[in-house]
């Protein structure tokens, strides 16, 4: 026998499943980690390059439409310091300025003033067409105390924002020398609604709102600001609007901003965050200096979900992946299941087979995997052999033998066991007239009766000899009723004959005789290497056979069944039944006479 594992096995679909399930997690797992994370890393990196890109592009765009008002003051400059230009020559001079003009339209007029502070003012209209004007400083209200000639710089430089003529205008003025000595002086600018214009060109083409603040406290530019004549809440200094209360409630709120100091890094400029409401904006902003005495801020911004689109589509793309990555595990698990159900119900199938339940096996269905199915098609053939086998050993017999551990438990010992024989009474003379078939039939069928009867009562088929039937108790299971459970199958085999004999699909009246005799016998395996039974043997068989034989001296030809039995088995029932003296027999083989008894039913309670 082999040696069992002490340890708890654990279940084969357990087994699949778990190592399926544990492989698809990793394989598919570590390729979703590593994915997503890579396009996580991706998708930062793409938004740091596009924001830098996004800041580089608006910056380079805003220098190039501002820094031509600055050449165009260092061009003159020069022109007048090399006696190319004379102030005085008012015709050539308008020539000159507006050629400069023509080179540079985003600049939105020129004005030069010569040492008697004439003034000559080139611009072009808003249709294209070049203007001029000729006329004494303080012409114009307001000019004298904005723009003075002899206070301007010795060198180009930008100055705070000038309003005239309903215009703002950021503006670079200079002073005008000639051999060391002061000749004039020299203004130019461009109109902050020009510079609105831009952010709206611009905010077009990044799909974001571009804005330009003016130090910390002024819009100077933004894609809502197209004229600044009559705006609410405008500086009356600068004639820019103030933030606080700008229509814009972004730019409103950006002195309130939250700067995400973790995501600066090494990027040139900053990221924070404007709330609105319930609302966050991004906003990408970046300080500017050398245009005047504040610094400005350009700045884009756009709301956070639009932002947020590209992680949200990484998140559902990372959450299809998990989707998958469990529906995976899902049908490796469904498939582990699959595979072993067939082996487990070979293994129940096999379990059965051990307990020779052989009638109730259910073989697993065919299945898919070859070697899988060869074993259900074996196993299928041992259960029709093991079926047919079973027919010619006595299994209720094998039962008990292996449940006190198998045929190697059995040892050949002295017990005391009751026996029992039946006979059909007339059998020889009947078989003569009946057909071979006939004659298997009619045995087969009360042979099922005795059996059923004997069975019944925990009684061990020992052999069949010819019409006659052996039995026994007491082994291989102690029984401490044996007698008393020998006697109640007599009497069901009587009650059954008597049922049988009128039934109308026997095709012959049968009627048995029965003797049952109690003793020391040997029990246990007897007969060679190739042909063991479990039997027994001593003198009881043989006094229970002699008492059978004298059931055809008391044979009144009526009953189904006469019931013999020793005085022995009477002694052992005690008072549970009813017998009756039939006398004192000498029988071959022994020197006393056997007192036997015969069986007349159960005793009823008073």
């Amino acid at each position: 026998m082999l040696e069992r594992i002490k340890a708890k096995p654990i279940s084969l679909t357990v087994l699949l499943s778990t190592a399926i399930g544990l492989l698809i997690a990793l394989s598919v797992g570590t390729v979703l980690f590593i994915t997503a994370g890579a396009n996580f890393r991706n998708t930062l990196e793409l938004l740091r390059d596009s924001a830098t890109l996004t800041m580089s592009s608006m910056e380079t765009q805003l220098r190039a439409y501002v820094d031509p008002a600055e050449a165009v003051a260092a061009h003159v400059v020069r022109l007048v310091n090399e006696g190319v230009i004379d102030l005085s020559d008012k015709e050539r001079l308008h020539g000159n300025l507006a050629a400069m003009l023509g080179a540079a339209p985003q600049v939105s007029g020129v004005v030069v003033w010569d040492s008697d502070l004439q003034r000559l003012t080139v611009w072009l209209d808003e249709d294209g067409s070049l203007k001029s004007e000729a006329a004494d400083h303080g012409a114009i209200a307001g000019e004298a105390e904005i723009m003075t000639p002899t206070e301007m710089p010795d060198s180009p430089a930008w100055t705070k924002p000038v309003f005239l003529e309903d215009t703002t205008y950021v503006n670079i003025q200079t002073s005008l020398y000639k051999d060391g000595e002061k000749v004039g002086a020299f203004a130019t600018g461009i109109d902050v609604a020009d510079l609105s214009k831009l952010t709206r060109d611009l905010g077009g083409a990044l799909d974001m709102t571009v804005f330009i603040l003016y130090g910390e406290d002024h819009v100077l530019a933004h894609p809502q600001l197209k004229s600044f004549a009559s705006l609410s809440g405008t500086d009356p200094e600068t004639n820019l609007p103030r933030i606080a209360g700008f229509s814009d409630p972004v730019i409103a709120g950006y002195p309130d901003r939250e700067i995400d100091v973790d995501r600066q890094g090494n990027i040139n400029f900053e990221n924070s965050i404007v709330e609105v409401g319930e609302r966050p904006y991004l906003v990408l902003s970046k300080e500017i200096t050398g245009y005047g005495p504040k610094p400005w801020h350009i700045g884009v911004y756009a709301r956070l979900s639009d932002v947020d689109d590209q992680f949200r589509r990484l998140a559902v793309s990372t959450g299809v992946g998990l989707v998958i990555l469990l529906v995976s595990i899902v049908v490796g698990l469904l498939l582990a299941r699959y595979l072993a159900r067939p082996i487990v119900q070979l293994s129940q199938a096999a379990g059965q087979v051990g307990n020779l339940e052989l009638e109730n096996i259910k073989v697993p269905k065919s299945s898919f995997i070859r070697e899988i199915n060869d074993q259900i098609s074996a196993f299928d053939r041992m259960v029709e052999g093991l079926r047919t086998f079973e027919t010619y050993i006595p299994r209720a017999l094998v039962r008990r033998i292996m449940s006190q551990g198998g045929s190697g438990n059995v040892v050949s010992t002295e017990s005391h066991l009751t026996l029992m024989f039946t006979d059909i009474i007339g059998f020889t003379n009947m078989s003569e007239h009946m057909e071979p078939g006939e004659v298997a039939r009619l045995l087969n069928d009360h042979f099922t009766d005795v059996n059923e009867c004997i069975e019944a009562e925990g009684g061990t088929i020992d052999k069949y000899i010819g019409d006659a039937v052996m039995a026994f108790w007491g082994a291989p299971d102690a029984q401490l009723d044996q007698s008393v459970r020998a006697c109640n199958a007599a009497l069901a085999i009587r009650n059954r004959m008597q049922e049988a004999n009128g039934n109308a699909d026997r095709e012959r009246d049968l009627r048995i005789k029965i003797s049952i005799h109690c003793g020391p016998l040997i029990v246990g395996n007897i007969g060679a290497p190739g042909r063991i039974n479990y039997t027994v043997v001593g003198d009881t068989v043989n006094t229970c056979s002699r008492i059978e034989d004298l059931c055809d001296g008391i044979d009144d030809g009526t009953n189904p069944a006469i019931i013999l039995v020793s005085e022995e088995v009477v002694a052992e029932t005690g008072d549970r039944f009813v017998f009756e003296p039939a006398g004192s027999f000498r029988v071959k083989g022994k020197s006393k006479a056997l007192k036997v008894f015969a069986l007349v039913g159960e005793k009823v309670a008073d």
